[in-house]
């Protein structure tokens, strides 16, 4: 890229950076004048001549191509911003409150705190006021980001690299402005200044594209139609706005699902972590291949996670990003043989596109666009197509056949007993490393595009990699990191390894959320184990790899370390209904950099916190851990760990999603859990807690005056909403399934005072109502005229009510188990027993956990 044009896009990524330092105090003036000094003072010396659009961008006349192309962005990035009857706290207000979601609004305003980007609680949930002293936060906000940035000017102050230098300040300023307004005077203020900053960038970067007529026409146009609308809202768009200024590109990776899951149990624990790692930097590495190749800066990428990748392309480039996709697709099919495939889609964007929410529209036009892309896997590339459908290996060679993925590879070897090809070894290694990682490393090289037909005998993750341009590796300590000379990436993992991290000429530094909880054999399990009868701990032990200490834990160690029944639970759960967010919940208020803020908020939450979320939950008081996360990111999670663990968790996520999305009761997820045991084949466990997550997503409830859908949970083959499942911790009371089971755990052991008979009668009683239920669907008589849940009347009513009153006499001895028995049977026989639905899920999941 030509230093003129990454000039230009770097005046768009500081157009607004003003803002921020005349907010915090730094310098009074207005945002352009306080932005053209910050542009003096913190940028290397030798890329300030470019940066006049900083301060420049609202003068009248403008002047110059690159400002023009900076003001125009600017503009078309915000959209229209949403007007205040009277000036708003000078905090970010919670995107979710901007979403009308299951024809829902926000109960309120909540504004996130203006703190720097850590995955800590008082960070990055909103509050429910703005903070009392706005002015002392945004002060201490400065004084933490100034000496990064000034130490950011004398790491590249001679000159060279200016993209590594846009790239590391492009995530500094993630770090910092990402809880800013971007404005909130008389204007509502729910966009951050990161998100608009890094928008109007990648905005700037295609409208350099224009001739500079064709850029004064458009100014022209929008301040004319602006005119108009002030006095009639409704004024049509002129015409001069329907000129194509950008592409939407969207890239999503399929196949996903079979290559994780569809392996044996053999070397699983370590390879399937490896595995997941891969696909997220094999979609990291395909993102930036498709910018490399039509020289486009990281400002564009709009979106990266969960196999998918939004980027904006200047409109020229649609005919470069067919060659782009052949490219993609022939790397992809040389290595992995048809089993991966990248659709790559785009639809051109107008300048009116950016108003009146149009923009929520072209993104769900765009995903139609890769779904058919998707039904015709490779297509475009025409007669190579045929290398798809030849025979592959020797057929019947059991010497090369790896016995984890199940294919013939010549270089395939022994490893601890089991044969294992170069790819699946080398996923191994990937897992094996990511358990003690604190950083992620890239560098650029050569991509290696096969020829035609492609014909590449595969290799591991890292000749993928390169062969797309990319060379990576995960690091416990900094100088593991490879350095010889050219432009790298250095990325923390962590909060606390950020303190490492120094930035210089070459190399950019930054955060990289992910939730990486990998459970590692440990002092504390060995300890456990000894406490093991000698004939199950010699069973276990067999389970372990050779010098197991700090290596993953099998699966079997995590079913026998479960309470109650020795169970693996798998979990599954995204987000209700995320597409219709994106595409109907902003509504008319949808604008790119909305979008763009939503799209950062649920990563956030699915990439950050959940990670905080399973190490707290993960961990026993002896220190064992108990969850392993096989994905989380996007707005889908997948994990694997001791069946109450993963229940918790499950809890834990949904609970806090709400809290996170401000408490929107429109903005949820769903979760299907399955409990297995540790040899049962993974990629069925994950077919079947799929299914669970499709029962949660199916269920319709009756709540808040009328019928609702999905925000449930299935869990032992039952849907249920999460609301009536249990979302606070365990209390006493029967509301909630989970204080419900937990009250029954305790009251049925042996010195509770209750019987197990207990448990029992009330799982047989559930059995009895579903049948009848089951019945009165097939009849069509589930409900009355009023839509709600038909009455059922049937023996188990007065048989249930009969046994627990008379266990209830039989208790009289045990005062507090008889009080809770009275209440149980009340209960019931106040709702006609509708409650032994719930109640007799809460006697299953008491009765498990009560196992020895």
């Amino acid at each position: 890229m030509e230093e003129e044009f990454v000039l230009a896009v770097l005046a768009g990524l500081l157009h607004d950076v003003g803002k921020f330092a005349q907010r915090a105090g730094w310098m009074k003036g207005t945002h352009p004048e306080v932005g053209g000094e910050f542009a003096r003072q913190f940028v290397p010396e030798d890329w300030r001549k470019g940066l006049y659009p900083v301060m420049g961008h609202h003068e009248r006349p403008l002047q110059g191509r690159e400002t023009k192309a900076v003001a125009l962005a600017d503009r078309l990035s915000a959209g229209e911003r949403l007007p205040a009857e009277e000036e708003q706290p000078r905090q970010l207000l919670s995107i979710f409150c901007a979403l009308t979601a299951d024809d829902r609004q926000s109960p309120g305003k909540m504004y996130w705190p203006l703190r720097p980007l850590r995955m800590e609680e008082e960070a990055i949930f909103p509050g429910e006021s703005p903070a009392e002293k706005v002015q002392e936060a945004y002060s201490a906000l400065w004084e933490e980001f100034e000496p990064e940035v000034r130490r950011l000017r004398e790491a590249h102050a001679s000159g060279e690299h200016l993209s590594v230098y846009v790239e590391s300040l492009f995530l500094l300023l993630q770090r910092y402005v990402w809880c800013i307004p971007s404005a909130y005077y008389r204007t509502l203020p729910d966009v951050s200044l990161y998100d608009h900053s890094r928008t109007t960038a990648g905005l700037v970067a295609c409208l350099l594209d224009q001739e500079e007529a064709v850029l004064d026409r458009l100014l022209d146009a929008l301040w004319k139609w602006n005119e108009a609308r002030q006095k009639v809202a409704s004024a049509p768009a002129p015409e001069a706005l329907n000129t194509e200024v950008a592409l939407l590109v969207g890239g999503d990776l399929s196949g996903v699902q079979d290559f994780i899951y569809t392996i044996t149990a053999r070397g699983a624990t370590s390879a399937l972590r490896g595995r997941s790692f891969y696909l997220q930097l094999l979609t990291e590495a395909a993102a930036r291949f498709v910018l490399r190749r039509l020289g486009l800066p990281i400002t564009n990428l709009l979106y990266q996670g969960g196999g998918n990748f939004f980027l904006l392309a200047r409109p020229s480039d649609k005919d470069r990003l067919k060659e782009v996709q052949k490219e993609l697709s022939r790397i992809l099919l040389a290595h992995h043989e048809g089993d991966l495939y990248l659709a790559l889609s785009s639809i051109p964007l107008t300048a009116a596109d950016f108003y009146d929410g149009r923009i929520s529209g072209r993104w769900e036009e765009l995903g139609r666009e890769l779904q058919k892309a998707k039904q015709s896997r490779f297509a475009e590339l025409g007669s190579d197509l045929a290398g798809l459908f030849a025979p592959r290996g020797h057929g019947g060679d059991e010497e090369r056949e790896c016995q984890v993925c199940g294919r013939e590879h010549p270089g395939t070897r022994k490893d601890d007993d089991t044969r294992k090809c170069p790819p699946c070894l080398s996923y191994e290694d990937l897992g094996d490393g990511l358990r003690r990682a604190r950083c992620l490393w890239m560098s650029e090289v050569a991509p290696q595009i096969p020829a035609d037909p492609p014909k590449v005998t595969p290799g591991g993750w890292q000749e993928v990699l390169r062969a797309l341009g990319m060379e990576a590796g995960v690091v416990e300590k900094l100088s593991e990191v490879p350095d010889d000379g050219r432009p790298r990436w250095i990325l923390a993992l962590k909060d606390e390894a950020m303190r490492d991290l120094a930035p210089d000429g070459h190399t950019v530094v930054g955060r990289r959320l992910l939730v990486n909880v990998t459970p590692v054999y440990g002092k504390a399990d060995e300890e456990w184990l000894k406490g093991l009868p000698q004939a199950q701990r010699g069973l276990l032990r067999q389970e372990l790899p050779r010098e197991p200490m700090g290596k993953i834990k099998p699966f079997a160690l995590l079913e026998a370390q479960s309470t109650g029944i020795q169970r693996l639970g798998i979990l599954r759960m995204d987000v209700d209904d995320l597409g219709k967010l994106f595409a109907k919940g902003l509504g008319k208020q949808a604008t790119l950099s909305r979008i763009a803020a939503l799209s950062f908020a649920v990563s956030l939450f699915f990439e950050g916190w959940v990670e905080v979320l399973a190490e707290r939950i993960g961990k026993t008081e002896d220190g064992r851990e108990r969850l392993y996360s096989i994905y989380s990111g996007g707005d889908d999670l997948f994990f694997v760990g001791s069946w109450d663990a993963v229940v918790e968790l499950a809890r834990a996520v949904r609970a806090d999603f709400s809290r996170f999305a401000a408490g929107h009761p429109g903005v949820h997820a769903s979760a299907g859990i399955v409990l297995v045991g540790g040899k049962y084949p993974l990629y069925q466990a994950a077919r079947e807690a799929g299914e669970a997550e499709g029962r949660a997503k199916s269920l319709r409830w009756w709540g808040d005056g009328s019928e609702r859908r999905k925000d449930a949970v299935c869990f032992l083959g039952q849907a249920i909403p999460w609301h009536r499942f249990g979302l606070e911790k365990c209390q006493e009371g029967m509301e909630t399934v989970h204080t419900l089971a937990h009250r029954l755990e305790r009251l049925t052991r042996p010195k509770g005072g209750a019987p197990k008979a207990l448990l029992q009668m009330l799982i047989r009683l559930q059995e009895e109502y579903r049948e009848a239920a089951e019945e009165a669907r097939r009849r069509g008589e589930e409900r009355n005229l009023a839509g709600e849940e038909q009455v059922r009347y049937g023996p188990w009513t007065w048989r249930g009510y009969y046994f627990l009153k008379r266990m209830s006499r039989r208790l009289k001895e045990k005062p507090d188990a008889r009080a809770f028995v009275d209440i149980l049977a009340e209960r019931l026989h106040q709702d006609w027993f509708r409650s032994i639905e719930w109640i007799g899920l809460a006697a299953r999941w008491a009765e498990l956990l009560g196992r020895d």
